[in-house]
């Protein structure tokens, strides 16, 4: 076990002790269960793809340190990258199952599977396998596809948060910071018996109160990985997890319909 003192208290410092090692390391995967799609990011690769989506809401949408960004996307590779580049940049998620009413975000990033919520500034996702511009945009609504890929591969943050910097909007609208947040996320893999190096195939939804503690950051906090699978509920039902998990090499599967 880490000193206490090397054991990172923001997200930020997090991915930037990951991509000090072996950066070459699966960190997620995100497979459709219907069609068979399969996308694998490894730990340089995640830190890319939060760095352009963490300099698109600076520079692209504005966002200050402390602004609410609520994340409505389904389970996808996408809806990783999105939570992890906003608590790079210091903003504050709120998750897509927190309850209506109170203040509005400043921005809502919604799949383009769904419409968004809040009168926050819209976002839309394209949801193909490698995400890309998405076919369908709600109103006046900015499209990711089109957007994040243009910005740097390195992201600078004027303000970087610290570790009592705010972070998520948790159940009942109290808010954790980047610390406290963390501590969960290592509770929660201690829980799960995800320990150092270990391959999660999660069950929480990315971007749900749970699945930001459970599915995104706890394989991280153990220098893992995690298995995102579109429609689990459905390969589960049929008898097809077990085969999943060990042709993925899967160590831990969080059951569904439960807390882990």
């Amino acid at each position: 076990m880490p000193a206490e003192d090397t054991v990172p208290q923001t997200v930020g410092a997090l991915l930037g002790a990951l991509s000090r090692g072996d950066a070459s390391r699966p960190a997620v995967t995100w497979l459709d269960a219907s069609s068979g799609a399969r996308i694998e990011l490894s730990v340089a690769t995640l830190a890319n793809w939060v760095a352009k989506t963490g300099g698109f809401l600076l520079d692209g949408l504005d966002v200050a340190a402390g602004d609410r960004v609520r994340l409505s996307l389904p389970t996808h590779w996408l809806a990783v990258t999105w939570p992890l580049g906003c608590w790079a940049v210091g903003a504050v998620v709120e998750p897509d199952d927190s309850p209506a009413g109170g203040r509005d975000p400043e921005v809502e990033v919604f799949g383009a599977d769904r419409s968004p919520r809040t009168a926050g500034r819209g976002v839309v996702v394209g949801l193909a396998p490698f995400g890309g511009p998405a076919e369908v945009r709600s109103g006046g609504a900015v499209d990711a596809g089109a957007e994040v890929l243009g910005h740097p591969d390195d992201l600078y943050v004027p303000e970087p948060p610290v570790p009592t910097s705010p972070a998520l909007v948790a159940a009942g609208g109290a808010v954790l910071d980047h610390q406290g947040l963390l501590a969960r996320a290592r509770a929660a893999a201690e829980a799960m018996g995800l320990t150092t190096g270990r391959r999660l195939l999660a069950a929480a939804p990315p971007c749900s109160t749970d699945g930001l503690v459970h599915s995104v950051l706890a394989p991280l906090v153990v220098g893992g990985s995690v298995l995102l699978v579109r429609g689990r509920q459905d390969l589960e039902a049929a008898g097809g997890l077990a085969d999943l998990a060990a042709g993925e090499e899967v160590d831990v599967v969080a059951p569904l319909g439960s807390r882990p």
